[in-house]
């Protein structure tokens, strides 16, 4: 790949395990009465930021093409990666009434997403003497998703990745507009 002299992009974000994911199950709010139980179980799942990091690369550049190189008028930028979206949780949770000729039940599932926010920091560069600097946040639009009907687990991580990296890229592009805005 070419190098851009332009935009360079780093990442202070890293990664817990050089998986693409590590995934933690657990069992909580756990409450046996005498004829009512009710638990949640959660299987929370952190991606490695890596992917993240590779999509808002790739969305800013195409993006960049667009007019922020014409902002930019030969100065150089640097783009530093504080935080990103990177945890999701799947949850079940359970609810059971014993009666005296049986029992009756009911779960809840769903995705829940995930909670951080995009946070680039910036610095335009004009001879290596920085020009301007600034962070900008863009929000996680990413909303808690219940399961279809008799839909499967594995189906609903490949839907809920999918829509995680529709997300980065949506949020990515709402970046360079917000940063476009900044140099004006």
């Amino acid at each position: 790949k070419k190098k851009d002299s332009v935009i360079s992009i780093t990442s202070t974000v890293t990664a817990v395990s050089p998986e693409i994911s590590t995934t933690v199950n657990k069992t909580s709010k756990m409450l046996p009465l005498l004829f009512y139980w009710q638990w949640e179980y959660r299987r929370t799942s952190t991606l490695n930021p890596a992917i993240a990091v590779s999509y808002f690369n790739k969305a800013v550049r195409l993006q960049s093409h667009k007019g922020l190189y014409k902002k930019l008028q030969g100065q150089q930028l640097e783009l530093t990666i504080e935080q990103l979206p990177g945890t999701f949780a799947f949850v079940d949770k359970a609810h059971l009434i014993w009666l005296i000729l049986g029992k009756i039940s009911w779960n809840k599932i769903y995705t829940e997403a995930a909670v951080a926010d995009m946070i680039i920091s910036y610095k335009v560069l004009q001879n290596g003497v920085t020009t301007k600097s600034g962070n900008i946040t863009v929000a996680n639009n990413d909303k808690n998703k219940k399961f279809r009907f008799l839909q499967s687990w594995k189906s609903a991580i490949s839907e809920y990745l999918d829509n995680y990296n529709k997300n980065i890229t949506i949020m990515s592009k709402d970046f360079t507009d917000q940063l476009a805005e900044e140099l004006q």
